[in-house]
């Protein structure tokens, strides 16, 4: 198996990435469970959890596909839920599902693409993490994922930074925040 090749540190671990059956979040969960950890991997539609699974599977990877869409409460529980059940705890929380619905400069952009944008870019960053708090021990980890344009975005990607600006400052705060009792 192709696990074998990898160091172990993540070994007994389990860890949830949202958004992760394409792209970065794939890679952070493949990398993950190579490196020994049960991944929960998660994304809106049944049909990439599967896919994204069997291709975990096929590596050696311990995983549990769930659908999540992040802002929405209910399937945020289950994919808590669901991990607990068949895992018994967490130890990593990555959050990496982001929205970028818009090119169009910020003062011209749409109430609802706004909402869209701060809803799942950020306030369901969030709440992913007060619904994973009270699983979470010491020595546990949370991964945000945010973006080079948080620093320098290009006009076509203005409020995607601001939101991913919102995240590094959301990084930076729950380095002392109460998540861990």
């Amino acid at each position: 198996m192709e696990r074998t090749k990898y160091g172990k540190r993540f070994q007994g671990k389990v860890a949830i990435v949202t958004a992760s059956t394409l792209g970065i979040g794939f890679s952070i969960a493949e990398r993950l469970g190579l490196e020994g950890a049960s991944v929960v991997i998660s994304s809106r539609k049944q049909k990439n959890v599967d896919e994204a699974a069997g291709k975990l599977r096929a590596k050696g990877i311990e995983v549990l596909a769930v659908v999540c869409h992040v802002s929405n409460a209910q399937q945020r529980k289950n994919l808590i839920d669901k991990t607990l059940q068949k895992y018994g705890k967490i130890d990593v929380v990555v959050s990496n599902a982001a929205v970028h619905p818009s090119v169009d400069p910020i003062l011209q952009t749409q109430e609802s693409i706004l909402d869209k944008l701060w809803e799942i870019n950020v306030k369901s960053t969030i709440l992913l993490l007060k619904d994973a708090a009270p699983h979470l021990k010491k020595g546990s980890s949370v991964v945000l994922i945010a973006s080079l344009v948080a620093y320098n975005p290009p006009p076509t990607m203005a409020m995607y930074g601001v939101t991913k600006t919102a995240v590094l400052g959301l990084t930076k705060v729950s380095t002392w925040l109460a998540l861990v009792p």
